[in-house]
Order: structure tokens, then sequence, then C-alpha cells
């Protein structure tokens, strides 16, 4: 890995765990354990971003996120449920995206299907959440919460695909080539 590569990662690593730790200290859902996935916009901004940057870069950076976020909030819970969650999720993305047809150019995949590959993100997410929370509490009771969550996972997810969507047609090419060239 190239150094320039090296800080853009610590980079995407950073922003994908700020914007997870201010949705955990500033809740944008009043429900409790609902929340956007805004960390979820760099992931996916990594995964259709194209260049040299591939699955395994976003995974590094879902994953590191995950604690990066936790050290911010003092939460190690949450470190837990971000990172079983996160894993999933990144593993459905990458599978979304490559079920969806390929573009022509830079973009490797089409930017079209985003908001659905952020509904598999987030939807997956959801599922390792819950997993995580029938094993530290034990109960399977916890499931009951399934239907709130996963239709928070639909609109989360849509959102946070639709943010990356623009993120990828706003910045200036120029800054997007820089990117793609580490």
């Amino acid at each position: 890995m190239s150094t320039k590569k090296l800080a853009l990662t610590a980079l995407f690593i950073c922003f994908a765990g700020a914007l997870s730790a201010l949705e955990s200290i500033l809740p944008i859902v009043p429900v409790n354990g609902i929340r956007v996935g805004l960390g979820n916009i760099v992931t996916l901004f990594i995964l259709y971003i194209g260049g040299k940057w591939r699955g395994a870069d976003a995974l590094t950076v879902a994953v590191l996120r995950c604690f990066f976020a936790a050290l911010i909030t003092g939460s190690l819970t949450n470190a837990l449920y971000g990172l079983t969650g996160g894993i999933l999720a990144c593993g459905a993305m990458m599978t979304a995206q490559r079920i969806f047809p390929k573009t022509e150019g830079e973009m490797r995949f089409d930017t079209r299907f985003l908001p659905f590959t952020g509904v598999c993100g987030a939807v997956f997410h959801i599922a390792g959440q819950l997993l995580t929370a029938v094993l530290i509490y034990g109960t399977k009771y916890v499931l009951a919460y399934t239907p709130i969550l996963l239709t928070s996972a639909v609109i989360g997810g849509t959102f946070t695909g639709l943010c990356t969507m623009l993120l990828l047609k706003k910045l200036p090419q120029k800054l997007l080539d820089g990117i793609r060239e580490q």
C-alpha cells in the first residue's frame, strides 16, 4: 500500500468513525438503537469509487471505524454491535454491487444501484446487531424489535445510498481521479 493510500484510508476511517460516533452521541432518530448509518456513506464511497480501491479497503474502513467510534463514545458494547453489523453489512454491499450491471469508465459499478446496495448493507447490519444482542443478553426476545429495525434499515440504507450517489456526482472530477489513483 502506498503512503498516499494509507493516509487516505486513515482519513476515511476518521470520517466514518466520526460520523458513527456523532450518530451515537446526538441521536438523529429518537428511538433507542435506531440510527441512519452515516458511517456507511464512507464504506459505500470506497466500494463505488473505482480505480485501485477494492472491497478489502472498504472492509478495513468498516471494521476500524467501529473501534474508532467506540473510542470516541467510550462504549465497548457499541464496538461489538458495530463490528458484527459492519462486517456483515460490508459483505452484503460487496455482494449486492457485484450483482448489478457494470459500467464503462472509472466507476466499475453503476451508481444508480447505490440506494439498493445501501439497503442491503443496512439490513445485514441490523442482522449482525440482533445476533450480537441475542448472544449478549442470552435471550431471543430481543428479536421482537426486528420489524422496527428492518423498517429503519430500509429508510436509512436508502438515505446513505442516495447521499453516496450525490457525493460521487458532486465532488470535483479531479479530486475523484486523485483518490482513484491511490
